[in-house]
């Protein structure tokens, strides 16, 4: 079976260390998804390792429109991925899989009450993707933070704010550089603040260091949100996650 095609529409200069990618499907039928899932993007061969080099990236565009959708990547000096797709040229065709992500896709969640949405780093992608998302268009009910470093310049916070309804505000926490031992209780304390602001948390979507998410998901659940109605998005630090009312990249 042929591999699933996307053609690269715009490739543009986002961030001092990232782009943004606009996509759409090479035999130009909608690509249906859902706020919060993903893909994989298969960018060429690992000659060294004799390997696909494949990435997963969250959608951070709104599901609304199915024309095309767009992801954001960061440049990293010893990434390779990062490395092959800031030199692709518009126009050209990337094999990619998805989109993925059952647990966003559930059309059941989120239920009725507060939702948390709890991004790390680059994380910020993913809770894009599910605030414009059409099951979160008509919610009152919905928090968001985002916690990242000082030096964090991954997305601007004016160009995150361009995506989103001007009523809408995501909270942004200064945290330590990654590696830090201090990153996970500075991030226990900013969710205690939370749960004392909102007392009962019945759903939420953790994405980021998966350090900081095995630790906020664990509180979440003694606070007595419901486990399986907890999704997590593990960029880095992945670690392992056995709860059925998870997923990871």
């Amino acid at each position: 079976m042929d591999p699933k095609k996307l053609c690269l529409l715009k490739k543009e200069n986002f961030g001092p260390s990232s782009d943004l990618f606009t996509l759409a499907k090479s035999d130009q039928s909608p690509f249906e998804f859902v706020g919060g899932q993903y893909v994989i993007l298969n960018v060429g061969m690992d000659m060294v390792e004799n390997k696909p080099i494949k990435r997963a990236y969250s959608i951070l565009s709104s599901d609304m429109h199915t024309d095309s959708f767009q992801i954001c990547v960061k440049r990293l000096a010893n990434g390779k991925a990062s490395q092959i797709l800031k030199d692709l040229e518009e126009g050209s065709e990337i094999d990619y899989s998805g989109p993925w992500g059952r647990f966003a896709g559930n059309p059941e969640w989120p239920s009725e009450g507060t939702t948390l949405l709890f991004a790390t780093d680059t994380g910020i992608t993913a809770l894009l993707g599910l605030l414009q998302s059409k099951k979160f268009a008509a919610r009152k009910d919905t928090i968001a933070f985002w916690l990242k470093t000082e030096s964090e310049d991954f997305i601007p916070e004016l160009k995150i704010h361009s995506f989103l309804d001007q009523s809408f505000l995501i909270e942004g926490v200064t945290i330590p550089s990654i590696g830090s031992s201090e990153r996970v209780d500075i991030s226990l304390s900013v969710l205690n603040k939370i749960l004392n602001n909102h007392k009962t948390i019945s759903n939420a979507f953790l994405s980021g260091d998966g350090e900081i998410i095995r630790a906020i998901q664990a509180e979440l659940i003694r606070s007595s949100t419901p486990e399986t109605r907890i999704g997590t998005e593990a960029f880095f630090n992945t670690g392992r996650v056995s709860s059925p009312g998870t997923m990871k990249v």
